[in-house]
């Protein structure tokens, strides 16, 4: 299996509500759909990963007037799912035509902003993605960022992280903490990111408590 990640611009945005909902109070946070599938009555249904405040994401919800049913889960530490049954908007309906028409399967489709995603796609060999590639309109501005051997669930571990940890992973990264031997400490990364070393040990327990899980 082959798996190709790439960006689609519209400079005329894709589905402002859904963006908005999965969107921060303040600073943006990483937000992924996981799954959204086409009903044979023309509608869609989406499973998404977000954080922020659960009540907030549901009042967003019930002012949208294409939703027909939803639910949010809330995890307890500032994330959770968000299910979704609503009217399909066009512009989205014309990037997921490739599934219609291809042997071709979304892994991941995450809101980088109201104007632009970036979808992780599945299929059997180069030229099967290319095809489907080719099947989203020309309106619709893309960008490929990688095409290669497809690995399961190597792309699902960051959309556990909020910036916050995910920030602080990359710096521990840089400054080579998980290195042996060890380069960095808690204190040097709360140097760079500018919060208390204690902070920092926390997020780093609940970064690696999350990784652990994720790979057991």
């Amino acid at each position: 299996m082959r798996s190709i990640t790439f960006t689609i611009t519209r400079p005329d945005g894709f589905y402002p509500a859904v963006h908005e909902l999965l969107a921060s109070e303040s600073a943006p946070v990483r937000k992924s759909i996981l799954h959204l599938n086409t009903l044979d009555d023309g509608t869609m249904v989406m499973l998404a990963h977000v954080h922020g405040n659960p009540d907030r994401t549901r009042r967003l919800i019930e002012q949208n007037p294409d939703v027909i049913d939803y639910s949010v889960s809330d995890e307890g530490d500032g994330t959770g799912l968000m299910y979704v049954h609503s009217q399909f908007p066009e512009p989205i309906r014309g990037v997921l035509r490739p599934l219609d028409e291809h042997e071709v399967f979304f892994e991941s489709i995450e809101y980088i902003s109201e104007e632009e995603i970036r979808v992780t796609m599945i299929g059997e060999t180069n030229e099967v993605l290319q095809r489907a590639l080719a099947a989203i309109p020309d309106e619709i501005d893309i960008s490929v960022e990688r095409i290669g051997v497809y690995s399961p669930g190597t792309s699902d571990l960051t959309g556990l992280l909020t910036d916050r940890q995910q920030e602080i992973l990359d710096i521990a990264m840089e400054l080579g903490y998980y290195e042996n031997p060890r380069r960095a400490t808690h204190g040097e990364i709360a140097e760079r990111v500018g919060i208390d070393a204690s902070t920092v040990s926390e997020h780093m327990r609940k970064i690696e408590a999350r990784a652990f899980a994720f790979l057991a």
